[in-house]
């Protein structure tokens, strides 16, 4: 089971698949899975694609690390390895059958690409033949089943909506650390909000205000979301601070037609001499 205990998050990327409508968002994040951490790279980009029905099943394929830290991660110095052996493999599913790669999971000493592809006859021989001939020295792991509402992707790929507000707020502090803010300096913490109607508006202020926050309206430029909320409450921009705020505010907007925007938090720096 996955647990919202975040401990980091990587890396996120983008490119435009030539043969479909998807366009590819890669991002990777690590959380506790069961009593040992896991880092998920995952390609948020099917999400609102799934299920693609002409992908209906899963592979699961992937090395077993020879060398791996207590927590269960393979040593950095064996990364490089592990990934050419996937890279092999996938070229040798690609010559098999059509398939879409959705994710690679890190854990208990493994590293596992998730596969969506049209057909499995063939795919468990050729990749066996891959290892036998190329990495005879590796263990590696084949698991193969009918998916065909994408539920792996959905429900264990993809992160939870608790996974997604740390993702994203995990960026933006990054950006500001490496911005050379002070985490410990309290200041006001600015959510951007926009709400289909203005009585919509007047409601979630309501509610807002009631948590202690303060509020500003504002007429946006969106003609499908004209009336803009700025909420803001002072604390410190620190990770717990903020989850709790994202999720207590995002909680109550799935009440109206509204849309969140995320979260500014600016403060005046020391003039650098």
């Amino acid at each position: 089971m996955k647990h919202t205990f975040f401990i980091a998050c990587i890396s996120c990327f983008f490119f435009a698949r030539a043969d479909a409508q998807v366009v590819e968002q890669w991002d990777t994040y690590m959380a506790k899975f069961g009593d040992k951490p896991g880092s998920v790279l995952v390609n948020m980009g099917y999400k609102d694609y799934a299920p693609d029905h002409r992908y209906p099943y899963l592979v699961i394929t992937g090395p077993q690390a020879h060398n791996c830290n207590k927590q269960g991660l393979p040593d950095k110095e064996e990364i490089d390895m592990l990934e050419e052996i996937l890279e092999a493999t996938n070229n040798f599913i690609t010559g098999v059958t059509a398939k879409v790669l959705v994710g690679t999971f890190t854990y208990n000493c493994e590293r596992l690409n998730y596969y969506y592809v049209k057909d499995t006859v063939g795919i468990r021989n050729a990749i066996m033949r891959l290892y036998n001939r190329n990495y005879k020295n590796y263990n590696y792991a084949i698991n193969m089943k009918a998916d065909a509402g994408w539920g792996t992707y959905s429900s264990f790929l993809y992160p939870d909506k608790k996974t997604l507000i740390w993702m994203d707020n995990d960026k933006i502090i990054t950006t500001m650390l490496a911005g050379g803010d002070d985490l410990n300096r309290p200041r006001n913490i600015n959510f951007d909000l926009y709400f289909k109607t203005d009585t919509g508006r007047i409601s979630f202020s309501e509610f807002v205000r009631s948590k202690g926050y303060k509020t500003t309206t504002k007429e946006s430029d969106n003609h499908n979301y004209p009336y803009e909320l700025i909420v803001t409450k002072n604390g410190l921009a620190k990770m717990e601070n903020v989850n709790t705020m994202t999720e207590e505010l995002k909680a109550e907007l799935t009440k109206y037609n509204s849309f969140y925007n995320g979260w500014t938090a600016p403060i005046d720096l020391p003039v650098k001499k």
